[in-house]
């Protein structure tokens, strides 16, 4: 498969909107970097890069939102939503799946952060969802 195909096409665009998200992440937390940057890879590859197309943006995020909650049933998970809903925003914007990879990254990263600045905050999000 063509990887311009996925969304590995206009990386000046990618890496500029991207970087918007993963410059602050580095700053705050850079020592989880390289496993953010691989799971964010392998997640916008994915859901952006294969599923987007097929299914627009609302779909593919609720669909990466499920992914996150059949993970972890928690408040957190829910919110993961919104972010995703940027994500597919920048991959239309920029054309590049290199701005949502970079973002997410970033994302990521200031989310450990905050786990590590704001542990009441962590606790809430981490209460699990009562199904039924």
């Amino acid at each position: 498969m063509d990887l311009k195909h996925l969304g590995f096409r206009n990386f000046r665009a990618g890496v500029q909107a991207g970087l918007v998200f993963l410059i602050p992440g580095l700053i705050l937390y850079p020592q989880g970097l390289f496993q953010n940057v691989s799971i964010a890879l392998v997640e916008e590859v994915f859901f952006r890069g294969y599923l987007m197309p097929c299914f627009g943006n609302l779909v593919t995020s609720a669909l990466f939102t499920l992914a996150h909650l059949v993970v972890k049933p928690n408040f957190g998970s829910l919110l993961v939503l919104f972010p995703s809903l940027l994500l597919g925003y920048l991959y239309l914007r920029t054309g590049s799946l290199l701005a949502p990879i970079l973002a997410h990254a970033g994302m990521n990263l200031l989310f450990l952060w905050s786990v590590e600045e704001f542990p009441d905050l962590h606790r809430l999000l981490q209460t699990d969802l009562a199904w039924g």
